[in-house]
């Protein structure tokens, strides 16, 4: 039996995106899109069961803080279940290579045409997190 799949290019849904070993050398996974993405589309980056919260920092493991949004004061929103994180929080940091515009709440837009295969990169800048608590590769 054959299917034959037709994407718009100005929609995405929960087969849009990949995880794949990233084109950065210092990190390992990276999301791909699985088709291409037109300028102003909203991606589609969360799962329907998707929870988070805001934790004490201090009471998440160190391996799993980067996936929290740092709130100040010690806490940070992070994923209720680590072990059912959405794509989104797989999105990598590049201020340079950004094809991605956060626009509050938990959507992202293309900010460009982003080709079929291409990795996809967000400004974590754009998080709003307190300028003190910012890692040193947000500023790249």
């Amino acid at each position: 039996m054959y299917y034959k799949v037709y994407y718009c290019i100005n929609k995405t849904d929960h087969q849009s995106f990949i995880l794949k070993p990233s084109t950065l050398d210092v990190v390992g996974v990276g999301v791909f899109a699985v088709h291409d993405i037109e300028v102003g589309t909203e991606l589609e980056l969360f799962g329907g069961d998707f929870e988070e919260e805001v934790r004490e920092i201090s009471d998440v493991p160190i391996e799993l803080q980067g996936y929290c949004i740092d709130q100040g004061n010690g806490k940070g929103l992070c994923p209720k279940h680590f072990n059912m994180m959405p794509i989104r929080n797989y999105l990598n940091h590049s201020k340079a290579k950004a094809n991605l515009k956060y626009n509050g709440g938990e959507n992202y837009i293309a900010n460009r045409f982003i080709n079929k295969g291409e990795e996809l990169f967000a400004d974590y800048n754009e998080l709003n997190e307190p300028e003190d608590t910012k890692e040193s590769y947000y500023k790249t």
